[in-house]
């Protein structure tokens, strides 16, 4: 019996070692342009986040384009809510040199980061490449590859089973829990003015945040008591670049998101 215990947990551990954890680790960094990103705060927002860490190199190219590319091919159905990380794999690159590697390589539309907070191995064995596919409010890892076991087709299925999973069904994840309902964003897309309209079952302490498709938050408004029915905030669009965009509303107990556009 003892064998067999220490059979299973040898396998177990080897399992771990090799494939990771199930779960993301946050964490809160800034990008090579300066902008900050939430790990954890963008997945509970209803985005998929692919992460690639790489030496600046040939090699990596061969095996980090093909996630690059899934992540693309997303652009038009899902737009806004596939992001790609390029990730240095030991935080000792500098941003200009990352930023030449995605752009010689054509992978110029990824965000760009070099810091030891964002660690290949939360994942498991170390790689160069390294792929994961993050999404959901539970922040679950839907595929950890390596080097040449990274391809197109494999990255591609993680983030569709992310989309259905997790995605498609956001707002109504906790419906029977949710205090906010019939939420609208009008007019859509918004020129000068939008309006953010909802509905309270209850008096309630609101915050709203008005995010980026990089992710980059504005607070619209923070911790005010709101009352139960109808209750709604205008804001001036006018600071904001033409593009997609989404609020976040917060309530003590829930949080709902909804899609717009700037089109000056």
């Amino acid at each position: 019996m003892k064998k067999i215990f220490l059979t299973i947990l040898i396998i177990s551990s080897t399992y771990n070692l090799m494939h990771g954890q199930t779960y993301a680790t946050n964490f809160v960094e800034d990008d090579c342009n300066g902008l900050t990103h939430d790990l954890f705060d963008e997945l509970d927002n209803g985005n998929v986040i692919v992460i690639s860490w790489v030496m600046p190199c040939g090699p990596c190219a061969t095996y980090s384009f093909p996630a690059y590319d899934a992540v693309q091919s997303f652009s038009t159905s899902h737009p806004g809510k596939v992001h790609f990380y390029i990730a240095d794999d030991y935080a000792n690159s500098p941003c200009g040199l990352l930023n030449n590697f995605a752009n010689n390589y054509s992978m110029s539309n990824s965000l760009i980061f070099t810091s030891p907070n964002i660690t290949m191995s939360d994942y498991g064995v170390d790689g160069m490449p390294k792929v994961v596919v993050l999404a959901g409010n539970d922040h679950l890892v839907y595929l950890n590859k390596n080097d040449d076991k990274i391809n197109y087709s494999d990255v591609h299925g993680a983030i569709s089973n992310a989309l259905a999973d997790g995605l498609s069904s956001f707002n109504d994840s906790k419906a029977n829990t949710f205090e906010i309902s019939k939420l609208k964003a009008f007019p859509s897309p918004a020129s000068n003015n939008i309006t953010l309209s909802y509905d309270l079952k209850k008096q309630d302490i609101i915050s709203i945040h008005l995010v980026d498709i990089l992710g980059k938050k504005t607070i619209i408004m923070k911790d005010q008591i709101q009352n139960a029915g109808i209750n709604s905030v205008d804001i001036n669009t006018d600071k904001y670049s033409n593009g997609n965009y989404y609020f976040k509303i917060i309530s003590k107990d829930s949080h709902k998101i909804i899609n717009f556009i700037i089109e000056k």
